[in-house]
């Protein structure tokens, strides 16, 4: 029994030591969670730690009184229990040591949190950037294409043929020499043109020469069909100009005349009939004779009397009828010997001069068909394309380094296919030496400059590392909206492999300064009225707060930025809102 009750005391005594060794533990958490806490939660555990001993030492003797008094008839066994008291006894000691210690701890763990507390207030103050100096270097990446600088285009560029039709033609790819046969087209549609066309040259030689012979006998009778026309005109006004003053008055006159001779005649004869029957009334002649001259005379007046109606409607006619006639007719002569002048003196004219101008556009025809047919003669020379000069071919044309009519042509460039006349067929390619033609965005012209280094690495191998030099840079902007720039590559080394139209990636060194004066870039502010205006927090030591110090920025990379002007190396900044600096 007392052995039990033994154990239990020492337990129960080895529990309470580790309690009081854990309360210092615990108070330390606590303080970190506010400060009414820290200072309350020592306080209870220094009381805890205070009272746990005294009750300790009072279980101990009550503990010892029961042990003694159970263990009177055992000797032995009750000095090996005072024994263990004894132990118990120092045990208990120890631990109100323990406690004495735990509460220097906490005092000094007190002092940790308040020092812990006035460093956090000072974390929650932004950080000080140092202003310093770093190498920085700007590279700029485009794409390229490898191209020969030793090209050879070759052209189908008639004077007038525009039928091609492929017989056969070379591989793209293959390898040539200097004049082997690249092309040929069928030459029938040419020749029979060439004949058609020498027919009509000589035809047209012959009119020519005909004409060229007709024009004098042509010209002399255009000239003497003039001088009749103006001789016929100059009759015509004089026979008009005699009938109006000679003959038609004289015609009129003549009428006249007949009439009144007429009248007269009439009035005569009626004059001798009524004295003869004054005669006769008088019976001095005999009967028979007087009917005989009665009768002669009757007759004669009736004769008169006709001639007179005669006379009269001859001269009505001749003045209403004849000479109006006569009038119209001359007239009509007039004008048309005056039309038939003019129309010799046109003919004459101007058809002298546009016979001169039908010979000169024979001429000319004949000379268009000379012209043609040396044409027709020199494109058949055409029929057969030969390569000029050494190296590999490539169907079509190169643009900006690339080759994307190469599957149009290959379509074309078969037997019985057709070409057009005027375009680039074939290309002869040297693949040494090569250059680089790339395409620079209008947003990076800025970096790229003639004479600026750049290293090339083909597609095919980007291990393998070019160097080259921008030869020039388009100062116009492409329809792509980007500027031509072509480099100048060293080749020595290249390897074999890599030939005219491989791509590659191009890096140029834009911009290098080894020493440049560099920030974070989300240390720079921009003004809130000029968004041009740049700016940085300075922390001075003579302020307590940072100041605003204006700042011209250079070149920017990833997250940092240069600053050319404003801050000198060793300067602290930070991003904080601004105070004007007096």
């Amino acid at each position: 029994m007392s052995r039990v009750l033994s154990s239990l005391l020492l337990f129960l005594l080895i529990f309470w030591a580790v309690d009081a060794q854990a309360a210092p533990t615990n108070l330390g958490l606590a303080q970190t969670v506010g400060e009414e806490k820290k200072e309350a939660e020592p306080e209870e555990s220094k009381q805890v730690a205070d009272e746990k001993p005294a009750e300790k030492a009072k279980a101990a003797a009550e503990e010892k009184k029961e042990e003694k008094s159970d263990d009177d008839s055992d000797d032995s066994e009750s000095s090996a229990d005072s024994d263990e008291d004894k132990k118990k006894g120092e045990e208990a000691d120890e631990e109100e040591g323990k406690d004495d210690e735990g509460d220097d701890d906490k005092e000094e763990s007190k002092k940790d949190d308040k020092d812990s507390k006035k460093e956090k207030e000072s974390d929650k103050k932004p950080k000080p950037h140092k202003v310093e100096r770093k190498p920085l270097k700007i590279e700029a990446k485009i794409d390229g294409v490898f191209v020969a600088k030793e090209t050879h285009e070759v052209a189908l560029r008639p004077e007038s043929w525009s039928q091609f039709e492929v017989v056969e033609a070379v591989e793209h790819g293959a390898r040539v020499k200097k004049g082997d046969v690249l092309v040929r087209f069928d030459e029938e549609k040419i020749d029979k043109k060439i004949d058609e066309e020498s027919l009509t040259q000589r035809l047209s030689e012959l009119a020519l020469m005909q004409q060229e012979e007709e024009y004098p006998r042509i010209k002399r009778l255009k000239e003497i069909s003039f001088q009749e026309a103006k001789v016929r005109h100059e009759q015509a006004k004089e026979d008009y100009q005699y009938y109006l003053d000679i003959d038609r008055p004289f015609e009129v006159e003549i009428t006249n005349f007949l009439y009144k001779r007429s009248k007269e005649s009439l009035a005569s004869q009626q004059e001798e009939l009524d004295q003869l029957l004054k005669m006769y009334e008088a019976d001095e002649i005999t009967e028979e004779t007087e009917e005989i001259v009665l009768r002669r005379q009757r007759f004669a007046v009736e004769t008169s009397e006709l001639m007179l109606k005669l006379q009269t409607a001859s001269r009505d006619h001749s003045l209403n009828v004849s000479l109006p006639r006569r009038d119209e007719r001359y007239l009509l002569a007039l004008e048309e010997a005056a039309l038939n002048f003019e129309q010799a003196k046109t003919a004459k004219e101007k058809g002298l001069t546009r016979l001169t101008y039908e010979m000169q556009q024979k001429r000319d025809a004949r000379s268009r068909s000379v012209e043609r047919h040396a044409k027709l003669i020199n494109d058949k020379g055409l029929m057969v394309v030969r390569a000029p000069a050494d190296g590999i071919v490539y169907y079509g044309r190169c643009v900006n380094g690339k080759w994307s009519e190469v599957t149009s042509y290959a379509a074309k460039l078969k037997p019985f296919g057709t070409v057009t006349a005027n375009k680039v067929l074939m290309t002869i390619v040297s693949q040494r030496p090569l250059c680089v033609e790339s395409a620079v965005p209008e947003k990076e012209l800025p970096d790229f400059k003639v004479g600026l280094t750049a290293t090339i690495a083909p597609t095919a191998d980007d291990e393998v590392e070019l160097t080259g030099k921008v030869k020039k840079v388009s100062a116009i902007v492409g329809g792509d909206k980007k500027f031509a720039m072509q480099l100048d590559v060293e080749t020595d080394g290249a390897p074999e492999w890599l030939v005219a139209g491989m791509t590659g990636k191009v890096t140029i060194v834009a911009y290098e300064n080894k020493k440049a004066l560099v920030v974070p870039k989300d240390l720079v502010q921009t003004d809130e009225e000029d968004d041009k205006i740049k700016y940085v927090m300075l922390v001075k030591e003579d302020e307590d707060e940072p100041v605003r110090r204006n700042v011209k920025l250079g070149r920017t990379k990833d997250k940092l930025v240069e600053v050319l002007k404003g801050l000198d190396e060793g300067d602290e900044i930070v991003k904080e809102e601004k105070k004007e600096e007096e």
